[in-house]
């Protein structure tokens, strides 16, 4: 039984990277019909679970046709050519239409016609980076390496660390005398020109007495999410590779903050806010390390 080889590009490895290690838990895989809906209007899971990407897979009408013969799809690597995941399908859906809009948010390219797909998703072989393999963790060997930490503070990078952040960070523990350590979080796009340098320099960069372990993480960045969005998702990753707390740049508006420090309580993450000045508030920026703002 022939079974559809979907062919996805550098975003959509990028999501399915961090579907797979962990980070997006509790999502084992593409989300249903009631999930995909409940996100795009109210950033939450069918079953009330916050959660802010409305984590899809497309598919022509031709590849739902292929996929519906053999219910599962094998996803390969546009540019190796490699199978690294499979889809055991659970269901085929087309989002109604008062949710066209709010999907084209997304992904402009989506309409009425486009098809989706939910079910599971387990790896076939790894992806592949051409550098810095010893940064890119699972959450799961994050949480159990940290957690004899008496509080992990997650710092986030653009790859550019932001001086105020970590120092926010060291204060905080300091402060808090846990005995705790800092995961500086880097949202990276490797294939930025500079990418090798800006990773060299960051490494350079983190330096805190205060903490008793510090761990760097690199991660892939998520296209498409807007400010508030990618703040939570930040947020939750972090919690999911074991953080308690979590640093609010002083970059992030401060609309984004407060409905950040809304939902504290569901996150479980201390939030730690840099305050900024109204001359760098002047100068803010909507740019974010997991994620390229909408």
């Amino acid at each position: 039984m022939s079974i559809l080889h979907k062919i996805i590009g550098h975003a959509e490895i990028s999501t399915l990277e961090l579907l797979l290690s962990g980070a997006f838990a509790p999502l084992r895989g593409y989300l249903n019909q009631a999930d995909h809906s409940s996100v795009l209007q109210h950033n939450r899971l069918s079953n009330g679970t916050l959660w802010p990407l409305p984590l899809a897979l497309t598919l022509t009408p031709a590849e739902k046709r292929e996929a519906q013969l053999s219910g599962r799809i094998v996803l390969v690597d546009a540019t190796e050519r490699r199978a690294i995941a499979e889809v055991e399908i659970d269901s085929f859906y087309r989002l109604p239409p008062d949710m066209l809009s709010l999907a084209q948010a997304f992904d402009a390219n989506r309409t009425l016609d486009t098809w989706y797909v939910s079910g599971a998703v387990k790896p076939l072989q790894k992806i592949l980076h051409p550098a810095f393999n010893s940064l890119r963790f699972n959450a799961p060997a994050v949480r159990h390496s940290v957690q004899h930490w008496n509080s992990i503070i997650a710092v986030q990078a653009t790859p550019t660390l932001d001086p105020a952040d970590l120092q926010q960070a060291c204060t905080w523990l300091t402060d808090t005398e846990t005995g705790g350590g800092l995961l500086v979080q880097i949202g990276v796009n490797e294939t930025a020109p500079d990418f090798h340098e800006r990773v060299r320099d960051l490494r350079n960069q983190v330096k805190c007495t205060a903490a008793r372990q510090i761990k760097l993480s690199l991660l892939p960045c998520v296209e498409g999410l807007g400010e508030k969005r990618c703040l939570l998702l930040q947020a939750l990753v972090s919690r999911n590779y074991g953080a308690t707390g979590f640093v609010v740049s002083k970059h992030v508006s401060p609309e984004a903050r407060r409905w950040l420090l809304q939902h504290h309580d569901e996150i479980g993450l201390e939030i730690i806010p840099v305050r900024a000045n109204r001359a760098q508030l002047a100068k803010q920026s909507n740019s974010h390390p997991l994620c390229n703002a909408a």
